[in-house]
Order: structure tokens, then C-alpha cells, then sequence
């Protein structure tokens, strides 16, 4: 017996229930793509907000030293430290410990919280220890500031030394840690698009072989539009990616640079002062280390403004790398100190060369606005062929101790660091270079 022939109302009513099946497929397929994918560039935006602010916490570890020598050396001169040191470093304090909390806790904001990785929340619960160490160490920190005892201090500046670089080291770690996770997140976005993608084509086929054979037209206008569909979403995560890309080099240069001069900052000083070492160490390729201050700059600020000061700072830079070679490196150590590396020098033109530097500044017209303002810098220099350090934070601490010496000395001079079993006098350096 012959199957009854469908009517034209049937037949209508068939396709119109293929017709809408496969429109609600499509749609579903399409939402269910694009929340997928918007969560997955969501938590990419909070990725580069915690590697920032790791890397931020990381600056802060070295400027919260930094300030707290500062103090011990004020206090070491019988003098009190500025109000404006003091400020600072609380607030590095309080901006340390803010992050120190939001990374460990994942509450970036009241709104916003994220999920910590088991690795993160080892690194900072486990035996790193990494969040029980930052709190004793901005601990010790603030006691420092809030001592008037001069043996207390030198005890808290002593703690500081020996737990900033491991410190370091581990933020480092973690900011890699927090980098690597982000590369692992991108890497989940390209496989959620690549399952999305080939999700829809797979039910696109589908759609043709048992929905929209009858409707031929409609199955091409179909697949068009998602083709389009997917360019689109292709070009957003394109366009997301890139900007995270330019986002994390701008996040290594903040991290490495200094806003104002353009110079390197503290941050990658001691490692590349430990690779000079090696390399002294392996090829005998000697290299001086000189710390740079200048005189009097608080009266700069004072007389003529925070904005002649900022122009001294910049000048001051370009005049340095004028009178420096290609391979010689300068890094602004925070404030009015400089630090300049000499690579492959003498000791004796390595000298020579800072004492001309010297007089070049006390000899150069910096002006702003209609004032010339002069300038003096007070160095210490540290070479390899005077005697062996091998540890970064010892060759710091005898070019540092150097400069003090020129300090001592009257400023606008330049010293020669001294063995620390020679250094213990308080007579302002003999090796001192001064201006006559």
C-alpha cells in the first residue's frame, strides 16, 4: 500500500519544525560561544591586573629597603629623617600590605574576586611562607620607622638586609608564577575558540544532512552568517590577545624603567651587578660601580619647585649618557641617586672618567625657566681590581659607604671605596678626590 503523500500543510509544518530546530541549535550554539568566550577574556583582564600588581609588590619590597636605609644613614649623620621619607615609606608599607592581602586572598576589589591556583596558594601558605614573610617583613619595617633607638634600628636594618633578597627572589618567583598562569589562560582561550569553531561547523553539517536538506537557500544564508559570526569572535580574541600582549610589555617596562628619566631602575640593578661578577669572575673583564648624589637637591625642590627638580633629574640623565659609552649602563636608584656601571675599564680611567663627569656637572648650566641653577654630585666609586666581592649586596654597600665618605668629605667630590675591615673609622675617606 502506497504511503499517503504529505499535504502542502504538512509539509509546511515539517520544514517550519526543522526550520526552528536548527534556528535554536544555531542560537544556542552562539550563546552559549559567546559567554563562553567573554568569561574567558574576563578572567584574561584580571590576569594582567594581578601580574601588575604583583610586579608592583615586587617594587615596593625594594623601595621600602631603599627608604629604610635611608633612615639608618640619617639617623647614622645625627640627623632626622625628612617628612617626606617618612611618608613615603608608609605608604609603601600600607600599598605592600594592601597587595600582599588582595594576592593571597584573590579579592582584587569588593566586586571582583578571583580563584588562586593551588601553586599560588603554596607559594603563599606553604613552605614558601610567602605571605607570613611579607608580614614580618613590612613588621619589621615599620617598627624601624616608628624606633628612635639607634640600636634598634641598626637590628631592623640588619633583618632587612638578610630578608630583602631571598624576599625578592620568591616575589619574583611568584610574579612569573602569576605570568605563566596568564599564558596558560590564553592558551585555553585559543582552545575554547578552536572548540567553539569547529562545535558549530560540526552542527552545521548536521543541519544539513537531516534539518535543511529541503532548504537549501536557507542553509547557505545560515552558514554565512555564522561564518561571519565566528570572523567576528576570531577578530575579538585577536584584538583581546594583542592588547595583553602590549599590556605585559608595558608592565615589564614600568617594572624596569624609570618614568621620569628613562633610565633602568633599581629593580634589575642587582641582577645585572651578579652577571657583571660572573663574568669577572669567568673572563676577568674588570668594571666600576659608581653611586652618584646629588648635593643639596632637597633646596633645589625647596627653592625653585618639584618641577625644576624633575627637569634637573631628566638633564642630569642625558648629560650621563653623553658622557658614557654604549655599553656602560645607568640606573636612577630612586630620589637623586644615580647609580653608573663602567663595563671593561681600568680602575685608574675608570677614575678619571667619574671625576670628569663630576666637573662636568659642576661646570654645566642647568637652567629652568629663567634660573640657572648649579648643581654638585657627591660620588663613591667601587672597581674590581681594588679588591673581591663576590656577593651584590656587599659591592652595594662599600660603593654606598664610598659615597657617604664624599658626603663626609665636604660633597662635591668623588671617593674611593675602601675594604670594609678598613672602613670602620668614622675619618670621611682619605681616598676621597675632592675639589679644590
Amino acid at each position: 500500500m502506497a504511503p499517503t503523500p504529505l499535504t502542502h500543510q504538512s509539509l509546511y509544518r515539517s520544514i517550519r519544525h526543522r526550520y526552528l530546530l536548527g534556528v535554536l541549535i544555531i542560537a544556542l550554539l552562539s550563546t552559549t560561544g559567546y559567554f563562553t568566550l567573554q568569561s574567558a577574556l574576563s578572567d584574561s583582564d584580571s590576569t594582567a591586573y594581578i601580574v601588575n600588581l604583583s610586579g608592583r609588590q615586587r617594587m615596593l619590597s625594594q623601595h621600602i629597603a631603599l627608604d629604610a636605609h635611608r633612615i639608618y644613614a640619617a639617623k647614622l649623620n645625627t640627623k632626622e629623617p625628612s617628612d617626606d621619607l617618612i611618608t613615603q615609606m608608609k605608604r609603601n608599607i600600607s600599598n605592600m600590605k594592601e597587595a600582599n592581602f588582595k594576592l593571597s586572598s584573590g579579592m582584587l576589589s569588593d566586586n571582583w574576586t578571583v580563584d588562586l591556583s593551588e601553586a599560588t596558594q603554596e607559594m603563599y601558605f606553604g613552605d614558601m611562607r610567602l605571605y607570613e614573610r611579607i608580614e614580618a617583613y613590612l613588621t619589621v619595617a615599620q617598627q624601624l620607622l616608628n624606633s628612635s633607638n639607634d640600636k634598634e634600628i641598626s637590628q631592623y636594618i640588619d633583618i632587612i638586609n638578610n630578608t630583602s633578597e631571598q624576599l625578592l627572589t620568591d616575589l619574583n618567583t611568584a610574579v612569573n608564577q602569576y605570568q605563566l598562569e596568564g599564558e596558560e589562560r590564553l592558551n585555553i582561550i585559543e582552545k575554547l575558540e578552536l572548540f567553539v569553531w569547529m562545535t558549530t561547523l560540526i552542527a552545521l553539517l548536521l543541519e544539513v544532512l537531516f534539518i535543511f536538506r529541503p532548504m537549501v537557500s536557507i542553509v547557505h544564508t545560515s552558514l554565512k552568517t555564522q561564518t561571519d559570526a565566528l570572523n567576528n569572535l576570531e577578530k575579538i580574541v585577536e584584538s583581546r590577545t594583542l592588547k595583553l600582549e602590549i599590556s605585559n610589555k608595558k608592565l615589564k617596562d614600568i617594572a624596569t624603567q624609570d618614568p621620569l628619566t628613562k633610565l633602568k631602575n633599581r629593580l634589575t640593578l642587582e641582577s645585572d651587578i651578579e652577571a657583571l661578577i660572573t663574568l669577572c669572575k669567568k673572563h676577568h673583564t674588570h668594571f666600576a660601580l659608581c653611586m652618584i648624589d646629588i648635593d643639596h637637591f632637597k633646596a633645589v625642590n625647596d627653592t625653585y619647585g618639584h618641577q625644576a627638580g624633575d627637569h634637573i633629574l631628566q638633564e642630569l640623565a642625558k648629560l650621563l649618557k653623553a658622557e658614557t659609552r654604549e655599553y656602560d649602563r645607568i640606573y636612577r636608584a630612586g630620589g637623586e641617586e644615580f647609580v653608573l656601571v663602567l663595563n671593561r675599564i681600568p680602575f685608574k680611567e675608570a677614575a678619571r672618567k667619574l671625576e670628569r663627569i663630576r666637573l662636568a656637572i659642576q661646570q654645566s648650566h642647568f637652567k629652568y625657566a629663567d634660573n640657572v641653577i648649579p648643581l654638585t654630585i657627591s660620588a663613591g666609586i667601587y672597581h674590581t681590581q681594588l679588591f673581591d666581592i663576590s656577593k651584590v649586596h656587599d659591592l652595594l654597600r662599600v660603593a654606598d659607604s664610598a659615597l657617604y665618605a664624599a658626603k663626609h668629605a665636604g660633597r662635591n667630590c668623588v671617593c674611593i671605596a675602601k675594604h670594609e675591615n678598613d672602613n670602620k673609622s668614622s675619618v670621611p675617606n682619605e681616598n676621597c678626590i675632592v675639589d679644590n
